[in-house]
């Protein structure tokens, strides 16, 4: 019998992914592989294994039902790990170097918390430096899951399966190390590329054209080979969807627009609807939703990174919820954000303003001074900030039963996204009257009319109240041209600015490797 094997993902001891499609619990059997080292990323990552029982790909990886036991680990390093350095969660670094930059959101210093060496604030002024926490977590994620993938895709290959049924394996495994590369070409531009399991050698940066086009191509490859359907899985729509990302934003990637092949790309995502209520795609069990194309599944159940909710929330906010979880009064909403939405965008009530009523007395809460917890969306001191300031993220359902870590799943993708980027293209190759319906239903759902006539500034803006959360926001403001420009706490920052710099850890492990510009 094959016994577990710490992975080192930041899992419980038996390491579980929810497929809640059909609500059962898919039990991931651990990984005969290797210990994996990525030289190349700066040993950025410690997915060393205690293997109890000693077996190889000749062992274990035989039939198909092996096999997807072997993909499932996959799919659970989206999730994240935890190793002695600490947690590398997507709902926290990766989420924060993505909001925290853009002029969405932000992380005060209220006295002594939320400092943690200014590495917010150098993110809030865009003047981030290669020693930055967030930058190496958000940069060791990534490249975990990297890792992973190539030593899970080399397992398939030793594996006795037929060809037909290794492609068929293999498009899932490439399509999410095709996701890893999209996100490390957005954050950090020109980096190492490495598909094969087998090579050690150091790596040098890669041009970011050229990660776009291995990203580009891989897609194109495995399409075809792809699932229809399946919850949290890599399906044929996840990489169209993702496709019409890449090609959105290729003006920023590599130079030259793909307006049409954005277009294209979204005309062939299917059987996705925008749910009549918003907030259903971010229910605690949001698998309901008929509008998430892809997720990342997590369950209270398993220690393993979804405490999103707990991070902007205040520490008296279990009186207020009913829950017993910890909170820890983090990212809120940058000033004047909350007051950009229409007051009857249903919307704006993923934004949590005002006083916060004792669940049980009806009274206003008290912070530790005595003074009533009331969030404004003013922040008077970026440095130095109150307590109770700034607007709070509630977007994601919250319930009396919450844990530290929530049975939400984590959306990456939805049916408003594919709608509005083909009606972005749509307007940049001058078809605005195409485009206009496209924008009208995803704000009819918000309870909104829209203009007959629509420009590229009206989508502008729109994109902030529909994804306020969703990590959209930076790569929005980069490709309109708006990241740079002054703003809150932002003095103003030059292109260069626009991607992150190389982690110091890994220039310091690896001498092939070139800083970025600007760092």
């Amino acid at each position: 019998m094959l016994k577990k094997i710490n992975i080192n993902t930041g899992n419980s001891s038996t390491d579980q992914t929810r497929f809640k499609s059909n609500r059962l619990w898919v039990a991931l059997l651990s990984l005969p592989i290797a210990a994996i080292s990525l030289l190349f990323t700066g040993g950025c990552t410690d997915l060393d294994e205690t293997i109890y029982d000693k077996l190889t790909p000749d062992q274990y990886g035989q039939t198909e039902a092996e096999i997807e036991t072997i993909v499932g680990r996959a799919y659970a390093t989206l999730r994240g790990y935890r190793n002695e350095e600490g947690p590398h969660f997507p709902t926290e670094f990766v989420w924060f170097l993505n909001e925290v930059a853009s002029d969405e959101a932000t992380i005060p210093t209220r006295g002594t918390d939320w400092y943690d060496k200014g590495v917010y604030q150098e993110i809030q002024r865009h003047k981030v430096k290669p020693s930055n926490d967030v930058v190496l977590k958000t940069w060791e994620y990534l490249y975990s899951g990297v890792a992973a993938v190539n030593g899970i895709i080399f397992m398939v290959d030793k594996s006795q399966l037929s060809d037909a049924a290794k492609a068929k394996v293999k498009a899932e495994l490439r399509g999410l190390r095709a996701f890893y590369y999209y996100r490390l070409m957005d954050f950090f531009g020109n980096v190492p590329l490495q598909t094969d399991y087998t090579d050690t050698s150091l790596k040098t940066n890669t041009p970011r054209a050229e990660i776009y086009k291995f990203v580009e191509n891989e897609l194109l490859d495995i399409v075809d080979y792809l699932p229809e359907k399946g919850y949290g899985k890599f399906t044929k729509n996840v990489a169209y969807t993702l496709l019409a990302r890449l090609y959105l934003n290729a003006i920023v990637y590599k130079g030259e627009p793909e307006w049409q092949k954005c277009i294209e790309a979204c005309d062939k995502v299917k059987g996705y609807i925008l749910e009549p209520n918003y907030f259903t795609n971010f229910l605690k069990n949001n698998e309901v939703s008929k509008e998430n194309i892809f997720v990342i599944p997590y369950d209270e159940k398993v220690t393993i990174g979804n405490y999103h909710q707990s991070l902007t929330l205040h520490y008296k906010s279990p009186q207020v919820f009913g829950f017993s979880a910890a909170c820890v009064n983090g990212i809120c909403a940058e000033p004047g954000v909350y007051s950009k939405f229409d007051s009857t965008d249903v919307r704006r009530n993923a934004l949590l303003i005002g006083p916060q009523k004792d669940r049980k007395t009806g009274q206003t809460v008290l912070m530790d001074n005595g003074n009533p917890l009331i969030y404004t969306e003013e922040i008077s001191n970026f440095e130095n900030a109150q307590q109770n300031e700034g607007v709070r993220m509630v977007k994601y359902e919250i319930t009396p039963s919450d844990q530290w870590e929530r049975s939400n799943d984590w959306v990456i993708m939805r049916y408003a996204e594919v709608l509005l980027m083909k009606a972005e293209a749509l307007l940049r190759t001058n078809q605005a009257a195409l485009a206009q319906p496209l924008v009208a239903q995803v704000r009819a759902r918000a309870g909104l009319t829209t203009p007959a006539t629509i420009d590229l500034d009206f989508l502008y803006n729109e994109l902030l109240y529909e994804f306020m959360w969703e990590e959209h926001r930076r790569i929005d403001q980069i490709r309109f041209g708006k990241y740079g420009q002054p703003s809150w706490e932002m003095p103003g920052s030059d292109k260069n600015m626009e991607i992150f710099p190389i982690p110091a850890k890994a220039l310091q492990a690896n001498s092939k490797l070139v800083q970025n510009p600007g760092y």
